[in-house]
This record gives C-alpha cells, structure tokens and sequence, in this order.
C-alpha cells in the first residue's frame, strides 16, 4: 500500500511539473502567489517573490525571498537587463550578473568584487533528481576565487533548465547539493507546498 500512496504521490508531483506553464534561465515571478519548493541535503528552502518591486539606482528589481528550514531567510534583488540577468548588494549598491538572458557555452563572467568566477561548460546537460530528469540545461561551473564565502564548496556546478530556471546544484565529485522539487503557481490563500 505504502508503494502505491508512494507512486501516486511521484506521479501527481510529475504531472504538476508537465502542466507548468514557465519559460526562461531564470525565474522571476511578479507576485507571492507563486514559489520554488527546493530539497537541500537533510533540509530544505522555499524561494518566493514580494509582491512589490524595489527601485535602486533607476533599475526596478524583483525582491525574492529564500526561506530555509531551520528558519534563516535571505532576501535578493534581481532585474532582467538586455544581455544579463543581475543581481544588486542591498548595502554597496554593486551588481554582479547572474547569468547571460541568452546563455551559450564558453560565456564566463565573475562576481563583482571577484569573489566567484563562472563560465558556462554545456548547454545540452541532462540533469536527474528524485522529483525529475530535465533535458537541455545549461551546466554553470561556478569557481570560488577568494575564499571569501568560508562556509560554501570551493567548486561547485549550477543547472538551469530553459523551462523551470535553476534546478538545482552539484559538488564538484557530482554529489546533488539541493534540486527543485516543486512549483506552485498562483496558488490560492492556504494552499501548501512543498513539506517533509
């Protein structure tokens, strides 16, 4: 019984993913009403937008929440500009790009203050997760420079599906560090996502 309560829980997951109606490297909803359900190691995080945007130095961003499970939540702002997608320090007013609008392999690009490099190594990556496989992905190796960031891998790789946005992150032996696991769209007041 447990099995087919398990199969029906995946299929129903599944099907969600498929009546998705999303596009683009990077997810930048306009309201609260939607969100990101993310499996990270033992824990998990849940990513959503306010449902106002912040002006900052004349560039309108989009403000995203990520809720962890032990309770921490960090807020970024980002704005999809012409080439880039870009994200701004609330406190030194610097942008760094997050990832080219039109992502093509050998594109490479650092963090502002240098901390991190990035280049983007495939763009026909499969990536496989326990709530999907996805097809097609841009495969970003991410490289940390300075040290700066002591609690975060050294290296690590970032897939993003053209479909769904970022679905999720490797070590640098391939070990899965978090993985979409569930979207919801316009959800309505008491509607869950995500869970243990």
């Amino acid at each position: 019984m447990r099995k087919i309560i398990g199969i029906l829980i995946l299929a129903a997951t599944l099907y969600s993913f498929t009546q998705m109606k999303m596009s683009d490297y990077i997810t930048l909803f306009d309201d609260s009403s939607s969100g990101k359900y993310y499996k990270y190691g033992e824990s998990f995080y849940f990513e959503s937008f306010d449902n106002n945007k912040e002006v900052i130095n004349e560039h309108e961003y989009f403000i995203k929440y990520r809720k962890y499970g032990w309770g921490d939540i960090d807020t970024t702002y980002y704005r999809k500009g012409t080439d880039y997608y870009y994200h701004i320090n609330r406190y030194t007013f610097e942008e760094s790009i997050v990832l080219p609008t039109n992502p093509k392999v050998g594109d490479s690009w650092m963090e502002n203050d240098q901390s991190w490099s990035y280049e983007i190594i495939s763009d026909r990556q499969k990536f496989k997760t326990p709530a999907k496989k996805y097809i097609n992905c841009i495969k970003v190796h991410c490289k940390q420079l300075t040290n700066r960031d002591k609690k975060k891998n050294q290296e690590y790789f970032l897939f993003y599906s053209p479909e769904f946005g970022f679905v999720g992150n490797v070590d640098s032996k391939g070990k899965t560090l978090s993985y979409l696991s569930e979207i919801k769209l316009n959800a309505r007041e008491g509607e869950k996502i995500g869970g243990r």
